[in-house]
């Protein structure tokens, strides 16, 4: 997106106000700015219209500020001369797409999160701290900077670019009053007690080295009206107690880098600590299927196994589903669990031995519904909106088939989930290469053949097994005694493994 001429003007016209502090006419800006006297109307009039100027009538009329400088962004300036933001069309309000693939295509993803960074960095510039030239440039980043005696706890303002803040400060009669107004009025609800505790006067002269200390502290800056609004900022402390004085300054739209590391570690190590949990809680569920007698034991790798190569291949097969190895992943940890409403099934209609009667079929038909409830009863603090969703999904509709002849809720085509259908179709293979009270067991072979002949219901022709692939995967699974990645299943799993 190129900014049009008039974008240019309605910033230079803001900033020139911003830095004459007064009204100022038409003529002044047209003579200032370069810009036709009969065009600084229009643009004028549009910033009245988004109310960041004030317009007065007459001969000594003109135009000035509605907002403080450090209140008004360029992004605010901008939207409202620029007819669009957005730098495609895909990324308008109705997020129009004439391939109809704007949940899937990978270059939307990339040009959104462009936008979202061209958005974000424009919010976060303020006119204040564009129109600090030369010896302000360094100060300039800065939000405010303060002197304090540690002897007797005075203080003053070295440098403030926000107005606002400079007031506050000039009123307040003491440090600790400044501090404890500062943090109640601009930091982030979850940030205040630290914020506090990290600036206090009475803790600044703790752990000094040498009567000295440099140590900042990142926080959150609420930005405007809407208190989870925020913008990242840095609050930094040099004490020298020789001299006994403090220098306090808070610092900006910056964060050193290493903070933003360290905190993006701590980020994805929870969300570890949480997947893990949950795929502690799914195994735990497998094993307490497999006590119970309801699975086979080896049933959760086999089961997880099979499924992840299912994905893989519709991943390769079809890039237009947008299958993401984060959703192989998560569905082939959750795929043992289709069947844990099994656990409400009497065990003597489980292992009957023979045809079940209408009565106990209808038993046996409840266990999708038994076990999608159970997933929404999981502790809370364990698992992940996604993942939850992928569990209830795959318990509820794992016996729904293509042709709507499934059960419990007859869903019909791809209104069944993908990851229901990949695990339907897994269920299906394993339960006929098993041993059945009511069923021998068939060869890999057999039970593709059985599949894809329509004999286990309709399954979609995409994730319709052909070939002997999966007679491949079943062989090498059962077949290693140790981890699966023994060299055997390792050198498998690197080959085309073709189960459609």
């Amino acid at each position: 997106m190129q900014l049009k001429n008039s974008t240019d003007y309605a910033i230079r016209i803001v900033c020139y106000l911003a830095a004459q502090e007064r009204m100022v006419s038409t003529s002044e800006l047209s003579r200032k700015l370069n810009v036709s006297a009969n065009y600084v109307p229009k643009i004028a009039k549009k910033l009245k219209n988004a109310k960041i100027v004030t317009a007065c009538e007459g001969t000594n009329g003109g135009y000035m500020l509605a907002k403080q400088p450090e209140n008004i962004s360029l992004m605010d300036i901008i939207s409202c001369v620029e007819e669009t933001m957005a730098i495609n069309r895909c990324l308008e309000e109705d997020r129009f797409c004439s391939r109809n693939l704007e949940d899937t295509c990978k270059i939307h993803k990339i040009l959104l999160s462009l936008q979202n960074t061209y958005n974000n960095k424009l919010e976060s510039v303020k006119v204040s701290d564009v129109i600090r030239p030369g010896e302000d440039e360094y100060f300039g980043r800065f939000y405010v900077v303060l002197k304090l005696n540690l002897k007797d706890k005075s203080y003053e303002c070295v440098y403030s670019h926000i107005r606002e803040v400079y007031e506050k400060v000039r009123n307040t009669e003491s440090y600790e009053e400044f501090i404890s107004q500062y943090v109640e009025r601009y930091v982030y609800v979850s940030d205040k007690k630290m914020v506090h505790g990290f600036l206090s006067s009475e803790g600044l002269e703790e752990n000094l080295v040498d009567g000295c200390m440099e140590k900042d502290l990142p926080y959150r800056r609420i930005t405007g009206k809407d208190k989870n609004e925020y913008v990242w900022m840095e609050a930094k402390k040099y004490i020298d107690a020789n001299e006994n004085t403090a220098i306090i300054t808070l610092h900006n739209e910056k964060i050193v880098q290493n903070t933003v590391i360290r905190m993006e570690q701590e980020l994805v190590k929870k969300e570890q600590d949480l997947a893990k949990q949950y795929w502690d809680m799914v195994s735990l569920l497998t094993t307490v299927l497999n006590h119970n007698q309801i699975v086979e034991s080896g049933y959760q790798d086999d089961i997880s196994f099979y499924t992840k190569q299912v994905y893989l291949q519709l991943q390769k097969n079809y890039p237009e589903y947008g299958i993401t190895d984060e959703e192989i992943a998560s569905v082939a940890h959750l795929a043992p669990i289709h069947d844990i409403g099994k656990i409400k099934v009497p065990i003597e209609i489980l292992n009957k031995n023979g045809k079940l009667t209408d009565e106990e079929m209808n038993v046996v038909k409840q266990h999708p519904l038994v076990g999608a409830a159970m997933t929404r009863r999981f502790p809370e603090g364990i698992t992940t909106e996604k993942l939850n969703k992928y569990s209830y999904e795959i318990c509820r509709h794992h016996h729904e088939r293509y042709d709507g002849s499934g059960y419990p809720d007859g869903l019909k085509g791809n209104a069944i989930p993908m990851c229901a259908q990949v695990v339907g179709i897994v269920d299906a293979y394993d339960a006929l290469i098993n041993d059945r009270p009511y069923k021998r067991k068939y060869e890999p072979e057999e039970a593709i053949q059985m599949i894809s002949n329509g004999e286990c219901g309709a399954f979609s022709k995409k994730t319709d097994p052909v070939l002997d692939g999966g007679s491949k995967a079943a062989r090498v699974v059962k077949s290693n005694k140790k981890s699966s990645m023994t060299e055997d299943l390792r050198r498998f799993c690197e080959q085309e493994i073709e189960l459609f």
